[in-house]
């Protein structure tokens, strides 16, 4: 489904009395209020530096604070590391993608999540690069200078329609613009310009192609994706790294056929310790993970085969699915403030909601709902207020921010990122995900919600931890 269709104040209406305003004329009281805070710094000790949390700095790294800023009362941030030390994988790996709104608050949300987690949580962004010009991905890849991840997708899937459920014409004229070689790829060269448009975008991280990998002729497919990567592989120039970019339909990892030689393939070929997978599933409500058995029992033998083999696996474009993965070996997830963002869904046309969805993330019980529930939740025993940076404002003004919605999303998944690295002495990341799903389980139990509200992964996830 277009991003459009699935954007953080959007999506499909049916099955659901979301909540709906018609946002034309009005101004975001609530985004105006956090914006208009003191500008608030942090110190980065290891740098002789600080992190600009707040004003209009928000997001940079600074030798001097500016004037008449404020200390922040959370102390000094920890170091940033880089991105040999985030592939590491001694901590959990959070990607946020770029997306095509709000994108310009992303630098807030990243800085943050450093200055408050940055000891349990590896940050990346994600810019893909036919979305816009390369001069714009720079710009904001060096706005986000704690995230040790930058990676410029290619998107080369887009050119596989008959493989992948995608929208008509899913290629636009701009997007042949930003990233020619979606146009030329009969081009003998035609790998080095993919490579050369994302190290003009500024990305750190590499990808192979990323095309999608057929499910009816497997293992050609596979042997091509191979056969491109190590091309990709002989045209590194010194310090650079890649990642195996891996595009695959649901049934790869459903199917257990298809699964087991994918996974035989990825063991027996080390020559990528990074795999970069992309999971096209069944379109679904937008911000509620799958509840397929057979998918997440995919993804969990993959990101176990990962682990057992000492690969670094990152599943971009997941969402809470991404963050479940975790438990099972998985090195990092991406999401964004779009429904696209959540998951790579199959294209099915529907007709989006008139005005705009209020939703809102709720961390503890892993669930997106409307606002009207959410008031009703936050009156019902045992709710526990959020304490993010974003809602008092979001909460203290009218009308409902999207945006502020969005960053609060953002940032309570990575706050339960860095949960689970931060839990995971007691046995592991397995162990303390498990304690966080059976405690939004528990919490969820007689909750009043309607059997389409309910946050029907938990069971799955359950069942599957």
């Amino acid at each position: 489904m277009p991003e459009s269709d699935l954007d953080w104040s959007t999506g499909v209406a049916d099955d659901f009395e979301w909540s709906v305003v018609d946002e034309e004329q009005l101004e975001n009281a609530a985004l105006n209020a956090y914006l208009d805070v003191e500008d608030e710094y942090v110190p980065l000790p290891s740098e002789d530096s600080f992190l600009i949390l707040s004003g209009d700095n928000a997001g940079s790294v600074v030798t001097a604070p500016p004037s008449r800023a404020v200390a922040s009362a959370t102390g000094h941030a920890p170091p940033r590391i880089d991105r040999d030390q985030a592939l590491a994988g001694s901590r959990p790996i959070y990607l946020v993608q770029r997306g095509g709104r709000y994108h310009r608050f992303l630098p807030r949300v990243l800085v943050g999540l450093h200055a408050a987690y940055g000891d349990n949580l590896a940050l990346g962004a994600i810019a893909n690069v036919p979305s816009a010009n390369a001069q714009a991905h720079r710009n904001f890849f060096s706005f986000s200078p704690v995230s040790a991840l930058q990676i410029a997708d290619p998107q080369c899937y887009l050119l596989d329609t008959e493989i992948l459920r995608l929208k008509k014409d899913p290629i636009t004229a701009r997007a042949y613009k930003n990233a020619p070689y979606l146009a030329h790829t009969d081009a003998p060269d035609w790998v080095q310009r993919v490579l050369d448009a994302q190290r003009a975008s500024g990305a750190n991280l590499l990808l192979t192609p990323g095309r999608a990998l057929d499910p009816d002729e497997p293992q050609r497919s596979l042997d091509g994706i191979y056969e491109q990567g190590d091309d990709v592989l002989s045209r590194l120039n010194h310090g650079e790294r890649v990642a195996l970019n891996l595009t695959l339909p649901a049934r790869w990892l459903s199917s257990i056929a298809l699964r087991n030689r994918l996974l035989d393939q990825i063991m027996d070929q080390d020559q990528f310790d990074t795999l970069y997978v992309r999971v096209q599933w069944a379109q679904g409500k937008a911000f509620i993970p799958p509840d397929d058995a057979e998918l997440l029992t995919g993804i969990k033998r993959l990101a176990n085969l990962c682990a057992d083999e000492d690969r670094c696996l990152l599943l971009p474009q997941t969402g809470l699915t991404g963050w479940y993965a975790l438990a099972h070996g998985a090195a990092g997830f991406g999401l964004g403030v779009s429904g696209a963002d959540q998951a790579f869904a199959e294209f099915v046309f529907r007709p989006g909601a008139k005005g705009a969805v209020e939703r809102y993330f709720e961390k503890q019980l892993l669930h997106t709902l409307d606002r009207n529930t959410h008031n009703v939740l936050a009156k019902a025993p045992g709710y526990v207020r959020c304490a993010c940076p974003y809602c008092p404002a979001l909460f203290a003004n009218e009308p409902w921010s999207h945006e502020l919605s969005a960053l609060h999303y953002l940032h309570s998944v990575g706050e339960l990122t860095a949960k689970v690295q931060q839990d995971s002495q007691r046995h592991g990341r397995h162990a303390a995900l498990r304690r966080i799903v059976t405690a939004a389980h528990r919490y969820s139990t007689g909750l009043p919600l309607s059997s389409e509200q309910s946050p029907k992964h938990l069971d799955a996830w359950g069942q599957a931890l």
